[in-house]
């Protein structure tokens, strides 16, 4: 049973727009989401709670990760046969997850989430009401998978769902405001990126060479391999090399319409039945109200029509003019090829993302790990060539810090930092730097994700440590990556693979309850864990750093060390002495046998 709060009545506040708050009395804010660290002038004297994050019990996660999955199952059959009855087609159900599978798998996961949240609040606590804005801009039904990635982290498309779920469970009185949009003020302006003249050359070859391809030549589409191993790929296959990536594809953008159909289907339980109806008023319009559409642009795209295989990393998320053609042309006949494209792979305990991209592919190339019940995984080795930099890394002046950048609210389920838990993984970083001494503190550089999703991370940073050295993401990694003797990572994901590949001496450390690893994974950390580099604690690594800072060669060249990063990458992070022929066998053999 949840433990109570202080029994006052309070006002329910789901999400940081401020005119959702009420003007007075005491407040109830759903999550650490709903206070902007710019903002904390606003509600750093408010009468206020805050629910705990119901995820923030992780072996409820693990047990919820399973519930969500076979709710995703349920639905995404009967989605299936719904967008078959709407659109009076007989699609394969595998043509429906590959389309719309990246999509219901997220939403499912999110609207749990919320339903969870929204009952945490109500069973701990007195509530006297919550206000509600009508007339979102960002609140509409989404055009495509991008537009979703888009929106979901916005806090008027999570309001929106929020009111949703507070209607439905009903128990709270509603309030109706009209919503006024603002615009922030120093908001930081998007910079366009100008490619190389070499991108350039490539982009017009690419526009210029697809005329010369083969109706049955295999389509290499975002593979994640470098430019030169790509066109490399295309001519050991005897095909006209092509960068399909920069060849423009046809596409639009879709308005929602009326939608007066139900999904198929009963539901087994209150949130079920509440995702179903949900999820018809959110369904990109890419499978509605496009579909027809989309047919259209799928003749007229330029892919060849019918390719023995289709190769790719990165399209089978986000491009949906992508993942309808390769799910139609899979229909006719043509295999599908995933590779990895990250961490987390092969190694986090649960992950949507890695059991979408197997299940949909005929053949998954990963970068070093299988899976004896899913033979179809081939470990070729890391597909994007990373090799040592040549610089001597004894002698660089700086340790570079990498952190992680993640959306306020939950979204795809991965065994990683949810929501509110980011501010736990900050405090990580601060303690580092904390146990650092002020020598060492002066050559540290703290590189910040990008994408800051309104944490306001450098005014976090500014606020605890003003004097440390901040990258806000725009430098040049190879820059930083020179200039660095040690590299320190720290959360689960892409960045030690890299630097482990790189031969740069690595720290890595994450709290275990928030990265959790299956099992097949504990034992090659561990052996890194002996060898200094992977720690549990941001103490035990920062005391590490200081240990071997004045002699990091002694340290990165002992044999235990090197003998752990052998093993590590041979499982994980394999560095194939032939990668374009490795990828070509699995193609060939693709062919083949299927």
């Amino acid at each position: 049973m949840a433990e109570w709060l202080e029994r006052v009545d309070r006002t329910l506040v789901t999400t940081a727009l401020e005119q959702s708050w009420p003007s007075e009395g005491p407040v109830l804010f759903l999550g650490e989401w709903c206070r902007r660290f710019s903002r904390r002038k606003r509600w750093v004297d408010l009468d206020a709670e805050i629910v705990p994050y119901h995820w923030d019990d992780r072996d409820r996660l693990d047990a919820d990760y399973v519930y969500i999955a076979n709710c995703y199952e349920r639905l995404l059959a009967d989605l299936s046969t719904s967008l078959n009855d709407l659109h009076d087609i007989d699609r394969s159900p595998r043509f429906w997850r590959i389309l719309t599978g990246p999509w219901l798998g997220t939403f499912v996961s999110m609207a749990f989430d919320r339903w969870r949240m929204v009952e945490e609040a109500v069973s701990r606590t007195d509530l006297n009401g919550t206000i509600l804005l009508d007339g979102l801009a960002h609140a509409v039904t989404p055009s495509d998978m991008r537009d979703f990635e888009n929106l979901f982290v916005t806090d008027e498309w999570n309001h929106h769902l929020y009111g949703r779920v507070l209607e439905e469970l009903g128990g709270v009185q509603i309030e109706h405001r009209d919503y006024t949009p603002v615009i922030e003020e120093n908001s930081p302006e998007a910079v366009a990126e100008t490619g190389s003249w070499r991108y350039g050359l490539l982009s017009k070859y690419s526009r210029l060479a697809h005329r010369l391809s083969r109706r049955g030549d295999v389509v290499l589409q975002a593979p994640y391999l470098r430019p030169t191993d790509e066109l490399s790929l295309h001519r050991r296959l005897g095909q006209v090399p092509i960068l399909w990536s920069m060849v423009e594809q046809p596409w639009e953008r879709f308005e929602p319409g009326d939608r007066p159909w139900a999904m198929n289907g009963e539901p087994i339980d209150r949130f079920e039945a509440f995702v179903r109806s949900t999820a018809v008023t959110q369904i990109p319009c890419a499978y509605v109200e496009g579909y027809q559409r989309m047919q259209e642009m799928v003749d007229e795209a330029s892919w060849p029509s019918d390719p023995k295989v289709i190769f790719t990393s990165n399209s089978h998320i986000g491009n949906d003019m992508f993942k309808f053609w390769s799910a139609d042309r899979l229909e006719r006949g043509s295999k599908l090829m995933i590779g990895q494209h990250g961490g987390t792979y092969g190694t986090a305990r649960r992950s949507f993302p890695e059991d979408h991209e197997v299940a949909i592919s005929d053949r998954y190339l990963s970068w070093g790990w299988d899976d004896q019940n899913r033979d179809w995984i081939k470990p070729v080795g890391q597909l994007r060539g990373f090799s040592p930099l040549g610089v001597d890394h004894g002698c660089q002046p700086h340790a570079l810090l990498v952190t992680a950048g993640l959306p306020r609210q939950s979204y795809s389920f991965v065994s990683a930092v949810v929501a509110s838990q980011w501010l736990q993984y900050l405090e990580d970083q601060f303690n580092f730097v904390e146990r650092l001494t002020p020598e060492l503190r002066e050559t540290l550089v703290v590189r910040l994700a990008k994408e800051d999703y309104d944490w306001d991370q450098a005014g976090r940073w500014q606020d605890r440590w003003p004097n440390i050295r901040i990258d806000n993401g725009q430098m040049i990694m190879r820059n930083l990556l020179t200039q660095s003797r040690v590299y320190i990572s720290t959360y689960n994901a892409t960045t030690f693979l890299e630097s482990l590949a790189m031969d740069i001496p690595t720290i890595i450390f994450w709290r275990p309850e928030h990265w959790e690893l299956r099992g097949t994974a504990i034992g090659p950390f561990e052996e890194l864990s002996q060898a200094g580099i992977f720690h549990k604690s941001a103490e035990s690594a920062a005391d590490h750093l200081s240990d071997v800072w004045s002699d990091v060669d002694a340290w990165w060249g002992d044999r235990k060390v090197r003998s752990a990063i052998q093993n590590f990458n041979y499982q994980f992070n394999r560095r194939p002495a032939d990668l374009v022929g490795a990828v070509a066998d699995e193609i060939w053999d693709l062919v083949r046998n299927h």
